[in-house]
């Protein structure tokens, strides 16, 4: 459901009907034996056209499957906490006090040798968070500073700042909005020019309130988002704010943990690459870049008999 940052609540009355029906009273009666003929008919019609009335925010997600495209070295360490692609280029910014930066490189060429087309670091007292671009901008979140830079994307040039309230944690945009998560189960939607909050969505899975929400991508009309300390992708309805379908990229994240065990080094971070409809994902002080086709036409196959989502 989401909620408006103000609104006003109208409720409508009707009168009740005391006007006279007189053509009630000259329809014929009916024999007593009709009324059970009648009730038994309704009720096999009833249960040969069942009707639903279950919440559509209350259904389970789809499971999504995926193949894994590719895989590219990254840079390390970069402690992710923002990953968008666009026209071509890479941008990633790494959190942690004292280390934070935003990069931007060619997505062809992450290698570890791989020199930066622009970077900017944060001053020390700044935890970089989110990222995304939006009208050749990037805009990037910290994390309790309540602080959000906005620079040119070819230049990496500041172009100014903004201030906020609450935590910042993942960031996207709808091509209206910018999109922030703070670590709770509500999305934050921004005017993308002053900051100010335009309404509040929280984000239900089966009905229940999905917290611990991370970084952020738009696509495919979905919020995709990576949820703390779990290798769950969850695709969000942004009308609803229900979960819609499910990924699970369990496989990557063990794969990283036997190379860095450290408990903070997470999945985190996802790109769509609209050029060929992929998604690239990653984590925190993780070592590779692994991209993925997502079989999102799931969202719209219809089940066949006893397939469950």
């Amino acid at each position: 459901m989401f909620t408006r940052a103000s609104s006003a609540i109208m409720a409508n009355s009707q009168e009740p009907d005391d006007l006279p029906h007189p053509q009630r009273h000259n329809r014929p009666r009916k024999k007593r034996w009709q009324y059970p003929v009648a009730y038994l008919l309704l009720a096999l019609v009833s249960l040969a056209n069942p009707v639903s009335h279950a919440d559509p925010a209350d259904q389970a997600p789809v499971k999504l499957n995926y193949q894994l495209l590719q895989s590219r070295p990254l840079k390390s360490p970069f402690f992710t906490q923002g990953l968008e692609i666009h026209e071509g280029q890479l941008l990633q910014s790494s959190g942690l006090y004292g280390k934070s930066k935003l990069v931007s490189r060619p997505l062809n060429d992450t290698a570890v040798t791989a020199g930066a087309t622009w970077q900017h670091a944060l001053n020390k007292q700044y935890f970089a968070e989110g990222l995304t671009v939006f009208n050749n901008t990037v805009y990037l979140l910290s994390w309790r500073e309540q602080t959000l830079w906005r620079f040119d994307v070819a230049t990496g040039k500041l172009l100014g700042r903004n201030t906020y309230q609450g935590e910042g944690w993942g960031l996207t945009n709808d091509q209206q909005h910018l999109i922030r998560s703070d670590g709770s189960d509500t999305l934050f939607f921004h005017d993308p020019e002053t900051l100010d909050l335009k309404y509040r969505l929280q984000v239900t899975r089966n009905g229940q309130a999905v917290k611990n929400i991370n970084e952020l991508e738009f696509a495919q009309g979905l919020i995709w988002a990576n949820i703390w300390f779990s290798s769950e992708i969850i695709a969000i309805d942004p009308a609803s704010g229900a979960v819609k379908a499910v990924v699970d990229i369990a496989e990557f994240a063990k794969r990283e943990r036997a190379r860095n065990p450290d408990p903070n080094a997470v999945a985190n971070g996802i790109a769509f690459d609209s050029r060929n409809k992929s998604f690239w994902v990653t984590g925190k002080h993780w070592s590779q870049l692994y991209q993925l086709h997502i079989d999102t036409d799931a969202l719209t196959r219809p089940l066949s008999k006893g397939q469950h989502p």
